[in-house]
């Protein structure tokens, strides 16, 4: 799957549970940078 750089931080998280990760959330951000964190 192709999500690209503005796929939003929504759209990452339901790939990211679906996926198979129980833990989602947003480690940190800068002006430009989101980090999030997932955790089987």
């Amino acid at each position: 799957m192709a999500l690209g750089a503005q796929a939003g931080e929504a759209r990452l998280k339901d790939v990211v549970t679906k996926g198979g990760f129980t833990r989602f959330r947003r480690a940190t951000q800068t002006p430009f940078n989101l980090v999030f964190h997932a955790q089987a």
